[in-house]
């Protein structure tokens, strides 16, 4: 044989032993390439994203208006005037509307300069204030007015007899048939202004339902008015008892001397034009 037909079929027969296991090779690349693109990869798997709920949105919560009886707040005390109540109702935000009452009553007897007295000290009030808060806290400013005032001092005197008295510094014996008897009387305004500051808001602007108001200030009652006036029959002591007792309805000295006590008690009554205010209680907010 010829070397090139030696050649040749050599040459075919490499051709014919690799195709096949060239075509295998292919097909197996192809099938690896085909899984990998069908199923992913499972070694190391991405983590699922974080679920999140969403939650519906809250309402706000209402902002407190305060308006006349959208609260009401009430307190008892104690102070200078007695005992006392106070009822309260927001206005606004820093201003409250209060009413209440003052009752005090005393009574004594008592010797004076050998005269039996007898004291009741009547006190009865009334009164309306505007609490103003101007810092929005505890502390209040508080014009205040009375508007029904039974406030008096009433007094009884018995002058035994043979007792003696003195007025605008003339001396009288009380007789001993019909001994002096006499009435003592202190009135005040019926209507009359004050001031007082204070600390403590008997409707709390919080969520607490208790406070204890501390109250200090004055009132401006004016001049009291003091009445008084005798009966009996008063005796000079410069004459004899048969001679110098007289009926004291019936005196022009004794009145005159009457009249000039009354107008310098009055007067010295003067300092009683201011009635201070002093009290301390304990409040309650009803809603």
């Amino acid at each position: 044989m010829s070397s090139r037909i030696i050649t040749f079929i050599a040459l075919a027969t490499a051709i014919t032993l690799t195709t096949p296991l060239a075509l295998a090779q292919t097909a197996a690349i192809e099938n690896t390439a085909f899984d990998s693109a069908a199923t992913p990869l499972r070694a190391n798997p991405a983590p699922a994203p974080a679920a999140f709920v969403t939650l519906p949105p809250q309402p706000r919560a209402a902002t407190q208006t305060w308006h006349p009886f959208s609260a009401l707040g009430f307190a008892t005390r104690v102070g200078i005037a007695g005992t006392g109540f106070d009822i309260a109702t927001p206005l606004a935000t820093r201003f409250n509307l209060r009413a209440g009452g003052d009752f005090f009553t005393y009574t004594d007897t008592f010797q004076e300069q050998g005269a039996n007295i007898g004291i009741n000290l009547h006190l009865r009030t009334g009164h309306a204030a505007l609490d103003w808060f101007p810092f929005n806290g505890r502390f209040r400013l508080s014009p205040q007015l009375v508007f029904a005032n039974n406030n008096r001092i009433l007094a009884t005197a018995l002058i035994p007899s043979g007792s003696t008295i003195t007025l605008n510094g003339q001396d009288y014996i009380s007789s001993a048939t019909d001994p002096l008897h006499g009435t003592g009387r202190i009135d005040f305004r019926k209507i009359f202004p004050g001031f007082s500051l204070g600390f403590g808001n008997i409707v709390p602007r919080t969520r607490s339902h208790f406070t204890i108001p501390i109250e200090l200030g004055f009132y401006y009652v004016g001049q009291p008015t003091l009445q008084v006036a005798f009966s009996g029959t008063a005796c000079d002591p410069n004459y004899p008892a048969s001679e110098g007792c007289e009926s004291v309805d019936d005196d022009p000295g004794f009145q005159q001397n009457l009249t000039a006590f009354r107008a310098r008690n009055n007067h010295n009554l003067s300092y009683a034009s201011f009635f201070p205010i002093f009290s301390l209680g304990f409040g309650y907010r009803f809603w």
